[in-house]
């Protein structure tokens, strides 16, 4: 009898050690092709992200509506990587692979030629985001990162399902899921790299080049592992069709005869998780900033727990997070009622730990629910179904139906139902194990939590309600649409215009005092006095940028001329009309009229015309509301602002009242730029904080200014904002820093 170590190997036997040989020599290239594609696919979402922003109104929608076209570009790369895996050998993988990153590449170029950049459209294509009168900001964000990035992005978002399943094919011994994990790595390190040293160091244009060259060392990573493919099913053409046909069938009889792969639950807990991360993302973004560094943190949480979910099965512990996510729960719905009270940190802090825990839940139920290898395709192409069809829950239909976000609360309790369901049908689980002295305390445990959890929410809830609708702070009315949420409220004997919980405007009842102007614009404001002690030779002309609820016309002459830029409809809507809920431009003297579009634009394509406005004063006043309009603040802006003013005595007023941004460097540098004078007012009672401008220094200088106002005082002065660069970081106030001024003053926070 022979003895095993003179057994002739069989082709069978070469075979499995040809894969056992280079298997571990190429699963390197696998994992760098995997690790770029996902750096690039999120660095490239922030970069379109920022060019995007001050062109659509400067909202926390603009974020969100870009999370949603890219959600789509997902489902469309796992949805080509599900279909290549499934209807075609190795050999005609790597062949359709190979083309379609050689289009791609092209693509790149050709439109580095048309734009001069190769991913930023030019100022010539401005018709991708110029907004027609009805026309959808939506569709614009969605046209526009389909030219300019969809192809691409597909790619990348199938590089992660395709090439785990090739290497799931190439090496039976090999983790794919690990590979997810490690694709979810490289999308952090996309994320934070971003606001911590991209923003701050480059230019947009130079991240644009930056993002093609590393985008082209992708290229050449994932072309090297579409050749393996190619070269493998060249070698074994024929065992590779046998075994992708037995792969086949086998997937489809454990399909049919298994329970373990619920579809549904799939694309439910992905969707759960998405519309948690967008919903959350807007309400903090509407009460800090609109910046790169508040989109990643929820985007970074998410992620995260994609990373510990998938890496193994360890991190995700029932115990820990399911008791965890009923605390925070209950924590979050009651900060609802009273957040707006409260100072800023201490509900960004819940609202975070909350979409953690529930994003935990979804995906560490998820990761449970995964199925064997040859369904990974299948598997991520629902995933990425239940994150596009969560986002357009948010994006498309929310706004539509509800006039809050209350797909924060429909998230967060949605994620209890869920897990409900799960736990119900996992035999293994603690609600059918769980015993104590004898006693099924499972069975317990889980209707007294979802009690607890209900009656919770319907507690909160009403309180919400209630406090709304009766005592001083009556509703009496609330609209929302892609610029956000937008409330009037009875306070006092006024009405006041909030958006978020950021004050826009308030008017007096009583008939006698219901045309005095208040707030940020009362007489002892910058703005105020500006207006009321102008020189008058003849009417004033005067243009605002940001309309609120149109106070500036209260200081309207017989004789003036008042021009309101405003972008979003339903804010001119409240002064407009038969019957509006704020009255200064129907009671002012002067004559008013409101042009609804981004100012910028507007201002832009009248000079294209010749028609220049000649105003006497411009207030730029689109920052007393946290969600910046940068593309204002630019140097760019600026030359615009002073070719539309009558003469060197004209006046450019900054309102720049925020609670989180220290926006004074900012003009201080576009003050230094044009040699302009400027002082800024900061009233001890009121009046909000105002920079004035001008060539002319004895318009500063008139006695009720120059007794108000001060020389401009920067401490650390910063590089001038461009059209290419700005970096909303380098001005954060620190924390706690209207805490110190309230003591110092005697007074409240504003």
């Amino acid at each position: 009898m022979p003895s095993a170590s003179n057994k002739k190997p069989s082709s069978s036997d070469n075979a499995s050690e040809e894969r056992a040989t280079h298997a571990p020599r190429s699963l390197g290239i696998y994992a760098v092709a995997i690790l770029l594609s996902a750096f690039l696919l999120f660095e490239v979402q922030l970069v379109m992200s920022k060019f995007l922003l001050p062109r659509f109104g400067g909202g926390p929608s603009v974020w969100s509506t870009s999370l949603l076209v890219f959600q789509f570009i997902l489902l469309v790369g796992y949805g080509y990587a599900a279909w290549l895996s499934a209807r075609f050998d190795s050999q005609m993988q790597g062949k359709i692979h190979l083309a379609l990153i050689a289009a791609s590449a092209a693509l790149v170029g050709t439109l580095t030629l048309l734009w001069h950049s190769p991913i930023l459209p030019a100022d010539s294509w401005s018709r991708l985001w110029t907004l027609e009168s009805g026309s959808s900001p939506v569709a614009h964000i969605a046209a526009l990162l389909t030219i300019a990035v969809g192809l691409h992005c597909a790619l990348l978002s199938a590089t992660s399902p395709l090439l785990q399943k090739w290497v799931s094919v190439r090496d039976q011994g090999a983790t794919p899921y690990r590979l997810y994990a490690l694709s979810n790595l490289g999308s952090m390190l996309g994320l934070l790299s971003y606001p911590f040293l991209i923003e701050r160091w480059l230019t947009l244009s130079a991240q644009a080049w930056t993002w093609a060259a590393g985008y082209f060392l992708f290229l050449a990573a994932c072309g090297a592992c579409a050749f393996l493919q190619l070269r493998d099913g060249d070698k074994s053409a024929g065992a590779a069709a046998v075994a992708a046909q037995e792969s086949r069938r086998k997937a489809k009889a454990s399909l049919r005869r298994s329970e373990s792969h619920p579809r549904v639950l799939w694309i439910a807990l992905a969707a759960c998780a998405s519309v948690m991360l967008l919903a959350t993302t807007n309400l903090i973004c509407q009460e800090v900033a609109v910046i790169p560094l508040l989109w990643v943190v929820p985007l970074s949480l998410y992620l995260i727990s994609f990373i510990i979910c998938f890496d193994h099965a360890r991190w995700y512990r029932r115990e820990i997070f399911h008791p965890l996510y009923l605390v925070l729960a209950l924590l979050t719905l009651e900060t609802l009622v009273n957040y707006v009270d409260v100072p800023v940190a201490r509900p960004l802090l819940i609202f975070c730990s909350t979409l953690f825990a529930v994003c935990m839940v979804c995906h560490g139920e998820l990761a449970r629910l995964k199925p064997s290898p040859e369904h990974l395709t299948s598997f991520y192409l629902m995933v990425s179904t239940g994150g596009a069809l969560g986002s357009a829950f948010v994006v498309l239909l929310a706004p539509h139906i509800f006039d809050r976000y209350w797909e924060f609360q429909i998230a967060l309790l949605g994620c209890g139902v869920l897990l409900a369901i799960v736990l119900l049908q996992d035999k293994a689980s603690w609600f059918y194990q769980e015993r104590i002295a004898g006693i099924p305390w499972g069975r317990v445990l889980l209707p007294a939590s979802a009690l607890l959890l209900g009656a919770g929410a319907y507690f909160y809830t009403s309180n919400l309600l209630i406090r709304e609708g009766t005592g001083e702070d009556l509703v009496t009315l609330r609209t929302r649409n892609f610029f956000g949420v937008k409330t009037v409220v009875h306070f006092q004997q006024a009405h006041v215009l909030l958006h978020g919980r950021t004050m826009h405007g308030l008017q007096n009842d009583d008939p006698a005092t219901r045309m005095e102007p208040t707030t940020y614009y009362s007489r002892n404001s910058g703005i105020g006095l500006l207006l009321a002690n102008y020189p008058r030779a003849a009417g004033l002309r005067v243009g605002v940028v940001g309309m609120g609820a149109g106070t500036l016309a209260a200081y309207g002459q017989a004789g003036d001329s008042y021009r309101f830029y405003e972008i979003d409809p339903e804010i001119a809507g409240l002064s407009e009309g038969a019957n509006p809920t704020f009255t200064f431009l129907q009671g002012s003297a002067a004559h008013s009229e409101v042009r609804i579009g981004d100012a910028r634009v507007l201002l832009q394509d009248e000079a294209s015309h010749g028609d220049f406005q000649k105003f006497d004063v411009l207030a730029v006043d689109a920052f007393s509301g946290d969600a910046v309009p940068v593309h204002l603040l630019t140097r760019e802006a600026m030359a615009l602002y002073l070719r539309h003013l009558r003469g060197p005595e004209s006046v450019v007023a900054f309102h720049l009242t925020n609670r989180s941004l220290d926006l004074l460097p900012v003009v201080e540098a576009l003050r230094r730029d044009y040699g302009l004078v400027g002082v800024e007012v900061h009233p001890k009672t009121g009046g909000g904080d105002w920079v004035l401008l001008s060539r002319q220094a004895s318009m500063l200088q008139l006695p009720a200014i120059a007794a108000a106002g001060q020389p401009l005082a920067v401490e650390r002065p910063i590089r001038s904002w461009t059209d290419n660069y700005s970096n909303l970081f380098e001005v954060l106030r620190p924390s706690g820093y209207w805490e110190e001024q309230a003591k110092r003053a005697g007074q409240g926070t504003p």
